[in-house]
């Protein structure tokens, strides 16, 4: 078989001209039969398999702008449910506090937080409530859940809330139960705690920490936290006292800014 591959492969050229030159001859032909079913079986041969190709590509191509616009109202969708579903928690969150109320003598001042900052937790934010609206420095921040924090620097629009996760913030508070009294504050390596406690206090996990109202800058009676711990030893007259903070840190939204009333 490989003398007729041979062969073959030799006469190819040869072949090619001796075709080209009969089809030559056939459209030469004054027979409008010959000539036009040489015409026909050329562009059959010829042109038909370059049709077919032009013909996908351009199938290929209405397919891509079909995905192409189907990707693009896919992400519309996706977007106004993602939207829709923040709508709806948002409208959970609003429900939750409409019915809190303040403490005796002070007004709730509706605030959003617009930017917070801290290297591993939030220590500050940023609310968009200011001087206009009668915001000075100094005013608690709570929220339904408990004490947030401090307002320490007002604009005209804007101000800044120290929180109570700031190691350098400090809150005065007593144990709602036994009403032992301490200083609440963070710290980096334990979480919020409460130290000056005596070790011959009663103090157990579960008991609520609010502030006493001691220094005047909170009322008293703002949550602060939980009791999970009370660690102590026998060289150390103090316990110090672990705390699951009331309000969580890392889901800051809708908050207050606490104002005495008539100012």
């Amino acid at each position: 078989m490989s003398w007729i591959s041979n062969l073959f492969s030799g006469y190819w050229r040869k072949l090619h001209f001796v075709i080209i030159i009969l089809l030559a001859l056939l459209l030469a032909y004054n027979d409008d039969g010959v000539s036009g079913a040489v015409s026909n079986g050329m562009l059959s041969v010829l042109y038909y398999p370059f049709f077919k190709i032009q013909h996908s590509i351009d199938d290929l191509i209405g397919v891509k702008k079909d995905n192409d616009e189907l990707r693009a109202k896919l992400a519309d969708a996706v977007s106004r449910v993602s939207m829709l579903e923040e709508a709806a928690r948002e409208n959970i969150r609003l429900r939750s506090i409409l019915g809190f109320e303040p403490p005796t003598g002070y007004t709730l001042l509706p605030a959003e937080v617009i930017a917070v900052s801290g290297v591993k937790i939030p220590t500050s934010a940023v609310l968009n409530r200011g001087l206009k609206d009668g915001v000075v420095t100094g005013l608690p921040i709570i929220n339904e859940e408990g004490l947030i924090g401090k307002v320490i620097s007002v604009t005209d629009y804007y101000s800044t809330v120290q929180l109570l996760t700031d190691p350098a913030n400090r809150v005065a508070v007593r144990v709602a139960e036994s009403r032992e009294m301490g200083i609440a504050k963070y710290v980096m390596s334990r979480g919020l705690i409460v130290d000056n406690i005596p070790v011959r206090g009663d103090v157990k996990p579960g008991d609520q920490i609010l502030t006493s109202g001691l220094g005047g800058l909170y009322p008293p009676g703002l949550k602060v936290g939980t009791v999970i711990a009370v660690d102590h030893s026998e060289t150390d007259p103090f316990s110090q006292v672990r705390l699951a903070p009331a309000a969580d840190f890392n889901s800051l939204d809708e908050l207050f800014v606490l104002r005495v009333k008539g100012r």
